[in-house]
């Protein structure tokens, strides 16, 4: 536009089945790797840089309508300038194409655009769709084009949406939405005007018909709440009609309503009735048709001929019913949070009581554990000491000659000194076994039997030895006395006298 010095007011809309798609694309916000994609002339004129990300200007927003749409089940935007619909039909059958290109010639203006992709092609459809671009698979639409399959502009969406496989429909909720939309179209094929579908939020699920003249999207972000989209000249009498039909549960008719629209002033039959169930059970849904030229006789339940100022008296009073039951409504929550309120004030309390306990634990569990600490270091202490202690008593028996054997009571061995040992012929793993199973040095000493004197008499035996070697040696077995003066077990010393040269010289 701006190189042709045009100005026009451009709509687009963006539609995707997904959701989640359209509400991220929707909040034009791109990271730093759309510099890979988008020059940067174009970064600098169409988007604003915040911190790590770029925006869409406001200009570019404005232009664009996302919508979530399921092209094969929703009916589409009318009289559109182009259609980009790319790599899409690829990955359908024939039938689904052949759908996709009557709503495609139902939606298209004359002389508007179909654009494809490099791997899709119109060209069965010829009469409807002449190339323009073959390379680019850019299509000029003919509206006056007629083909088989795609004359008629109210192509049948349920028959189209049926011939999906199943494995394409899931469980769970999707399945559940499926057989309540075959329900209500089922219903509105009796009748086929321009009709919608309504759920007990007043928001639209399906278009049926030429709807254009009554029903309308607004631009910014799209809603489908019937009453941002309806036609201001029929908005109060659809109020009226629905909150009648809803709360009568029966059909309602307005008749002779003035409707000021795009194609002209027209006089229609505003006709809203319940979709039932099978088996007579309520839906939830409401269907809405505007009748132009509809007989009287060919609609059920209540029928008036619409007045403007009857309809507004009504609707004030509905209004004014609907108020009360909010106040009444409004009064009972109040007293229903009062209620709770107290209970929460009374629960805060015993939270306050019980924080304050666990404040005073806390302070006791302080000092406990200050307690404790000076304890810790205490022991910490003994235990220093102690191994000091140990130490040296180690290096002290190591280092004497002298053979010292601690047994317990009975008789086994609980430690002992390295020149003990060899008399004994002992090894560190003998610990905890008895005396007695061991054979020593001195061949006319019965020591195990003299110990056992030792434990049963408590009189200390000392005596000197003579050893296979020929040395003679001081051995003494006394008792093991504890700091409370009780026995543990004994103490056999072995020291080393004179040899038996010395003492025959003696």
């Amino acid at each position: 536009m701006e190189e042709l010095h045009m100005n026009r007011d451009v709509k687009i809309f963006a539609t995707d089945i997904d959701v989640k798609a359209i509400e991220q694309a929707g909040k034009g916000i791109f990271s730093e790797s759309i510099m890979d994609d988008v020059s940067m002339e174009r970064l600098a004129k169409f988007f604003v840089k915040r911190n790590d990300e770029y925006h869409i200007s406001k200009e570019i927003r404005r232009m664009i309508i996302f919508a979530p749409h399921n092209m094969l089940s929703d009916p589409p935007f009318g009289k559109l300038d182009l259609i980009s619909c790319r790599n899409v039909m690829i990955y359908f059958q024939p039938v689904l194409q052949r759908g996709l290109f009557a709503i495609f010639h139902s939606a298209l203006k004359n002389g508007g655009y179909l654009f494809l992709g490099k791997s899709e092609t119109a060209n069965d459809y010829s009469n409807v769709f002449k190339p323009v671009c073959s390379a680019e698979k850019i299509y000029i639409h003919n509206g006056m084009g007629r083909v088989d399959n795609l004359t008629t502009p109210t192509f049948n969406i349920p028959n189209i949406q049926t011939t999906l496989p199943r494995s394409n429909r899931t469980e769970g909720r999707e399945s559940a939405e499926y057989a309540m939309e075959t329900i209500y179209v089922r219903f509105m094929e009796k009748f086929m005007p321009a009709s919608i579908i309504l759920n007990e939020r007043n928001e639209v699920l399906h278009f049926f018909g030429n709807y254009l003249d009554y029903l309308s999207i607004a631009p910014g972000k799209a809603s489908f709440n019937l009453f941002q989209l309806i036609n201001k000249d029929i908005s109060l009498a659809a109020s009226t009609a629905l909150n009648r039909c809803r709360t009568e549960h029966t059909s309602i008719t307005y008749a002779g309503i003035v409707v000021d629209s795009a194609s002209g002033r027209k006089v229609i039959n505003l006709h809203v009735q319940p979709v039932p169930m099978p088996g007579s059970v309520e839906s939830g849904l409401t269907a809405m048709l505007f009748l132009e030229q509809k007989t009287m006789s060919d609609v059920d339940g209540v029928v008036e001929k619409y007045d403007i100022n009857t309809t507004v008296a009504r609707r004030i009073s509905d209004l004014e019913q609907e108020l009360q039951e909010s106040q009444n409504d409004l009064k009972k929550t109040i007293g229903e949070l009062e209620t709770v309120n107290e209970e929460l004030q009374a629960a805060n309390e015993e939270l306050l009581t019980a924080n304050e306990e666990l404040q005073s634990s806390n302070e006791e569990l302080q000092s406990v554990n200050e307690e404790l600490y000076t304890v810790n270091t205490e022991y910490q202490q003994k235990v220093d000491e102690l191994t000091v202690m140990t130490n040296d008593l180690s290096n002290f028996l190591s280092s004497t000659m002298i053979g010292i054997l601690f047994v317990d009571g009975n008789l086994n061995i609980r430690k002992f000194t390295e020149y003990v040992g060899r008399e004994f012929q002992l090894l560190d793993h003998d610990v905890g076994r008895s005396i007695q199973i061991f054979a020593h040095s001195f061949p006319d000493e019965n020591i195990v039997e003299d110990a056992q004197n030792v434990l049963k008499n408590l009189t200390p035996i000392d005596r000197e030895v003579a050893a296979m070697n020929g040395r003679y040696y001081t051995l003494r077995i006394a008792p093991y006395r504890t700091t409370e003066n009780s026995i543990k077990g004994l103490v056999i010393t072995i020291i080393d006298s004179l040899s038996a040269g010395n003492k025959s010289r003696e």
